[in-house]
């Protein structure tokens, strides 16, 4: 397992954050025509990079291994969990609970009481060992063919 920080995002990174987004997502199966339709939910939003809802896991050598990013919905407490990627390469290594662990903390600081997690089929096995609880399923909005699983984190007192 490779040593690794978690950091706030630059806004200079974006095109790399979304790069690690699109090999993510290619690992779990989807094709290039796929990955365009996906891509308007695979970009890293810049408003979010600075505004400090985007934190990058980076390994030795400044590697970026992958990135979270959350916003707050404007419901009481009720965190969007906009995405956790993780570069293939760095799989199974404990950086996807680093990351979500950053946003449990970045959570408890807006003041949120729930996560809402929209979980691609290959993520559900990894929010459920998390803790986070399954509520439901709904169509991805950039391709409605693909359903995802809904979970709710509650975000322990901390």
């Amino acid at each position: 397992m490779t040593n690794n920080r978690v950091r706030p995002a630059r806004v200079d990174e974006a095109a790399e954050l979304t790069e690690i987004a699109v090999r993510a997502t290619k690992h779990d199966g989807y094709d290039d025509d796929t990955i365009v339709r996906f891509m308007p939910g695979l970009k890293v939003n810049l408003a979010l990079i600075a505004a400090g809802l985007v934190f990058v896991a980076e390994g030795e050598a400044g590697i970026r291994q992958g990135y979270v990013a959350a916003r707050p919905t404007g419901i009481g407490g009720l965190i969007l969990l906009e995405g956790i990627f993780v570069d293939p390469a760095f799989w199974r290594g404990g950086v996807g609970s680093r990351l979500f662990a950053a946003v449990v903390e970045l959570s408890r600081k807006m003041a949120g009481s729930v996560i809402l997690i929209n979980s691609n089929p290959s993520a559900v096995g990894f929010y459920a060992r998390l803790g986070a609880n399954k509520i439901g399923t709904t169509p991805f909005v950039f391709s409605p063919d693909v359903k995802l699983s809904m979970f709710a984190f509650e975000i322990p007192a901390g």
